[in-house]
């Protein structure tokens, strides 16, 4: 449970955390984070990080040291890959909170296997043209690519 079956993906995301709550990204506004694995659990613990730094301010700071909650800087910086994470359950979900535009599809070669990772998304329950954002178009953006 160390390894990538879930410690990585703790690891990941408690620095992931640390660099959204360290003002990193009031310093640098248009930094762009991406995290695999559907956000490394994040997604799924917007509301309770930012629910709990709520009821913990001090002069109207957040506990950690950025500007505003988690889920802003989460919604606004980071993007997440399907990478190693071929579950419909919680693609659907990272959907309904950030919305089809931050994800991208990923493989997580040589960890996971090409064959299903592609076949899987192929054959998700998702709108077409959210598979072509996740598939395509999200990347190319991000990364000032030819569509």
């Amino acid at each position: 449970m160390l390894g990538a079956a879930w410690g990585f993906a703790q690891e990941t995301s408690v620095h992931a955390l640390r660099l959204m709550g360290s003002g990193l990204f009031d310093r640098h506004p248009e930094l762009q984070l991406i995290l695999g694995h559907l956000g490394e659990n994040l997604p799924y613990g917007l509301w309770r990080i930012d629910n709990c730094n709520a009821w913990r301010r001090t002069s109207d700071e957040y506990m950690h040291h950025g500007a505003k909650p988690i889920a802003e800087y989460f919604n606004k910086n980071v993007w997440i890959t399907t990478s190693g994470n071929f579950s419909t359950q919680s693609l659907q979900a990272a959907m309904a909170i950030l919305g089809a535009d931050r994800i991208m599809f990923s493989a997580d070669w040589p960890f996971e296997d090409l064959q299903q990772a592609s076949e899987w998304f192929d054959n998700a329950p998702i709108a077409e043209l959210d598979r072509t954002k996740i598939g395509r178009t999200n990347a190319c953006g991000l990364f000032n690519l030819a569509a």
